[in-house]
């Protein structure tokens, strides 16, 4: 049996304002079971050097975020993602490519690799407001 996993990239950040570009080499791809496969995603202009991927599987509305990732760090998992621990993440230079060991059915999906930045003004604001008195 195969398995059909997609990607999409987006940003969460005005890219022609900060710069910020995701790529991506490869848009679909079909895999058997318990083959080994690999998302590309290329981050150009990132200066927070932090990257989330997301699932969405098709029976499903929700995206549920598999993990998160500093450069120069280990991936941080998101443990209530049902299949966290068969999720890598490699990272050289401007990729972060994510990589799934021994496929199975309930890898099928849609794959989200996203970034996003907030200047410090934003960022100051939106930390007052959530604050308890």
């Amino acid at each position: 049996m195969f398995i059909a996993i997609y990607a999409v990239l987006f940003t969460l950040s005005i890219g022609a304002v900060l710069g910020v570009s995701l790529e991506q080499r490869d848009l679909s791809t079909t895999k058997e079971k318990t083959k080994t496969v690999q998302i590309s995603c290329k981050v150009k202009g990132l200066t927070t050097d932090y990257v989330h991927w997301y699932h969405k599987k098709d029976n499903e509305e929700a995206l549920k975020r598999i993990l998160y990732v500093k450069k120069g760090s280990s991936p941080v998992p998101d443990n209530n993602h049902p299949d966290a621990g068969d999720f890598k993440v490699r990272i050289q230079d401007d990729n972060y490519d994510l990589n799934i060991h021994k496929l199975k059915e309930s890898h099928s999906g849609v794959y989200y690799c996203a970034s996003w930045e907030r200047d410090s003004h934003s960022d100051s604001e939106h930390s007052k407001w959530v604050q308890k008195p």
